[in-house]
């Protein structure tokens, strides 16, 4: 009820629904980079596979030579070659 509620106030006021509800924020660079915002934790990660999980669902990236390059708390970079990505 009251994720429904500051749903409703974010899309009412026009605020980015990522920084108000904590939602994943994925940016592909073309087939070999991506950028993660707002993930909670690595689940799983191989040179084939990885995923993670956001607040709302899990996340998975499969490819081949897959590397996390960088991770902070806030956004991890994944690059390599991705060959899809889906939500769970």
């Amino acid at each position: 009820m009251f994720e429904q509620s500051v749903e409703r106030m974010t899309e009412a006021a026009k605020l980015p629904r990522d920084v108000m509800l904590g939602e994943v924020l994925i940016s592909f660079s073309g087939r070999s980079c991506v950028v993660v915002e707002n993930y909670r934790s690595i689940l799983f990660y191989s040179d084939t596979l990885i995923r993670i999980q956001a607040k709302n669902c899990r996340v998975v990236f499969k490819g081949n030579r897959l590397v996390i390059e960088y991770y902070t708390s806030e956004e991890m970079k994944i690059c390599g070659l991705i060959q899809s990505m889906e939500f769970e």
